[in-house]
């Protein structure tokens, strides 16, 4: 017979109150330095607005130095200083409860950490192919360019930029026959021809030589292609741990369901939207100034009892003393006009059919 795993047991509840006094304030300091950080990278980031990939490159490699120090670098590091405060939240709720894994802690680090190395090679890569695409960009223009002159003289000459060499012996020449044949019509009458495409201009040609390089450079890029995979990856694992480590978290006590319903919103948002890392930055900086003790309004119960504290349901809800269970009315089930019935039962109480004129006329009688 196979023999039985050895159950979890969890810390007590000194050690988890001193894992909390030793690492619960550094990681919401962490948290809040790392929004300030998220924030004073915003300036610093290329706006990407041009209607195509060629515009993209072409700023990119003006504000290069922009792009490595903002998404690259100050980011990264924005991100990275999330950790303590993730790591600080799985860790409690894996010492409130056997539910959770102890390997889910891995959840505070692989997300975060594969993101931010995704930035910095995603920065890299585009630096690299912006540079490369401003250094043959004009030679590319220049050629589109004289190809286009050229097809647009020899449209104009009817086919040829040269003079057809007349033919020797004297006789139409069979192209010469051609051109005549289709130019006149059956009537008789002569037209000229018509051309099925119209040649670009040189301007035109350039500009699709352009958007033409811009894609093949990026296409080409090595750098690029594993940067947005590894951010792929990371946003994924990232996403995840934003939906499990709040909802336990709010199993156990450790966060209100408004705060942790918000996180987990916000961490889905990160692959609907593109602003939504915004409003994730705004929950870090809130969630580590509650940690930090800075907060407004004192932490859930669960911290400082070391054990898990969960917020009642509907259910788990008592109904107070003296009072009927839900949907229970109190009343005499008579209509509100009606004389209250006297609790020991008085002859010549008024009926409840009685109206209250024949009510009145029965109270002068007794006069």
């Amino acid at each position: 017979m196979e023999a039985a795993s050895p159950a979890k047991t969890l810390p007590s509840k000194e050690e988890l109150l001193a894992f909390q006094a030793r690492w619960m304030r550094p990681a919401g300091i962490a948290a809040i330095l790392g929004t300030l950080i998220f924030a004073a990278s915003l300036p610093l980031q290329p706006s990407g607005s041009g209607d195509n990939d060629a515009e993209r490159l072409t700023e990119f490699h003006d504000q290069s130095t922009d792009l490595i120090l903002g998404q690259g670098v100050l980011i990264g590091i924005a991100i990275l200083l999330f950790i303590p405060l993730l790591y600080v939240l799985i860790r409690s709720v894996v010492g409130r409860t056997e539910r959770v894994k102890r390997g889910m802690v891995s959840l505070a680090f692989i997300g975060p950490i594969l993101f931010s190395i995704s930035g910095l090679i995603v920065a890299i890569g585009l630096t690299e192919a912006a540079d490369k695409f401003v250094a043959q960009a004009p030679a590319k223009e220049q050629q589109a360019r004289e190809q286009a002159a050229t097809a647009q003289a020899e449209a104009a000459t009817g086919g040829s930029a040269k003079p057809a060499k007349p033919p020797s012996n004297g006789q139409t020449s069979t192209a010469t026959q051609a051109t005549t044949t289709q130019a006149t019509t059956t009537s008789g009458t002569t037209t000229a021809p018509s051309t099925a495409i119209t040649p670009r201009t040189p301007e035109q040609a350039a500009n699709k030589a352009r958007d033409d390089l811009a894609s093949d450079v990026l296409d080409d890029s090595g750098l690029l292609q594993a940067g947005s995979l590894v951010r792929f990856v990371g946003l994924i694992t990232l996403v995840f741990a934003m939906i499990y480590i709040p909802l336990w978290c709010m199993r156990t006590g450790l966060l209100t369901r408004f705060w942790a319903m918000l996180g987990l919103a916000l961490g889905v948002s990160l692959l609907l939207v593109p602003v939504g890392i915004f409003g994730l930055m705004l929950w870090f900086a809130a969630v580590g100034l509650m940690m930090a003790g800075w907060w407004p309004v004192s932490l859930p119960p669960a911290w400082a009892e070391g054990r898990a504290v969960p917020w009642p349901g509907r259910e788990d809800v008592e109904v107070a003393p003296g009072r009927g269970g839900p949907g229970t009315v109190e009343g005499g089930g008579r209509e509100v006009s009606e004389d209250a019935l006297p609790d020991n039962g008085e002859p010549g109480t008024p009926a409840p059919s009685e109206t209250p004129g024949q009510r009145r006329k029965k109270r002068k009688r007794r006069k």
